[in-house]
């Protein structure tokens, strides 16, 4: 609830205390931060803006299908899943973990940088 930014007015703080308590728990849960406003115009607008600037295009609300490789293993493009192929020259793409899990190329997947993929898990937000 807190991430969707409701008005104060409208949310309870325990809601608030129940996240900062879990958070608090966990081993290095004291060097949390805050935004100071809400994470898409404060995080991800200068993001999307910093790519824009470079020449770059942002595309939003679109679900990749697969990463297509070249032969020697570099991305060749994405296809989404509403049949259209992305193409460029560097790639980043915001997903949660699992989901990256199994987008990743059967190539990539002995690739000592992507099995550390193994031991991250996906936490419910």
């Amino acid at each position: 609830k807190a991430l969707n930014f409701i008005n104060p007015d409208e949310l309870s703080m325990q809601c608030i205390l129940i996240a900062l308590n879990r958070f608090l728990q966990e081993k290095h849960g004291s060097k949390m931060a805050f935004l100071d406003g809400n994470p898409p115009e404060r995080l991800c607008k200068p993001i999307a803006d910093h790519i824009e600037s470079l020449g770059g295009q942002v595309i939003l609300n679109s679900r990749i299908q697969k990463i297509e490789l070249n032969a020697d293993k570099s991305v060749k493009h994405f296809v989404l899943t509403n049949g259209n192929i992305i193409t460029g020259d560097a790639y980043v793409f915001a997903t949660p973990v699992d989901i990256l899990k199994l987008l990743l190329p059967e190539d990539w997947k002995e690739i000592s940088y992507f099995k550390k993929l193994e031991k991250l898990v996906g936490v419910p937000v």
